[in-house]
């Protein structure tokens, strides 16, 4: 009976360290990502853009490691159409992921800290890619650190853009035009007279 009695203690002092560890395992486990949407407009074409030139210091990605332990993550883009992601009002699926890509595509985050990374921009300078918006989707992923480790977390946001319209570029190109005034309809001129050249 005594033996019994002890196998049962024994067990459930087992069950609760168990608890107690995978408890601490769940809740030492945390990903944050900022902002949740990424909307920029006016995206110039045939060059590299940061995205933070564009919408400021808050469009840049933001991961928060909220765990006690260091974490690495990936940081991948995907088109709308590889998540099955709905597409924002008036966006299209972006049709070139290569487009867009993170200052790091992997970082390394110490518990309960923050890493800031840049994302640019760089599409071709096409006429078919004036005056569009499209939508893309950024994914950070945790790595697994040990490999007993059985589940991996994930964020995904949006990131829409449009890009410049090729009528505004072209206005923006044209050279300067000052009114001309012919020389024999200047006021005061011998020419106004007809006078003073052969």
């Amino acid at each position: 009976m005594n033996r019994l009695l002890k196998i049962i203690i024994l067990l459930a002092t087992v069950g609760i360290v168990m608890v107690g560890f995978l408890s601490g395992e769940a809740w030492a486990i945390g990903l944050g990502v900022d902002p949740g949407e990424i909307i920029i407009e006016n995206v110039p074409l045939g060059k590299k853009v940061a995205v933070s030139t564009l919408g400021g210091e808050r469009v840049k990605l933001k991961i928060t490691n909220k765990g006690g332990f260091a974490y690495a993550y990936t940081i991948n883009i995907l088109s709308s159409r590889e998540v099955e992601a709905p597409l924002k009002e008036g966006y299209i699926d972006i049709p070139d992921t290569t487009w867009i890509w993170p200052e790091k595509k992997e970082v390394t985050i110490l518990g309960k800290s923050t890493e800031v990374v840049e994302v640019y921009l760089k599409i071709p300078k096409k006429k078919e890619y004036y005056s569009k918006k499209y939508q893309a989707i950024i994914e950070v992923q945790s790595k697994k650190n040990r490999p007993e480790e059985t589940f991996v977390l994930a964020c995904q946001l949006k990131m829409c853009f449009s890009t410049l319209s090729g009528k505004r570029i072209q206005q923006e190109g044209q050279p300067l035009v000052l009114p001309f005034t012919p020389l024999e309809k200047l006021p005061g001129s011998e020419n106004s007279k007809g006078e003073g050249l052969p």
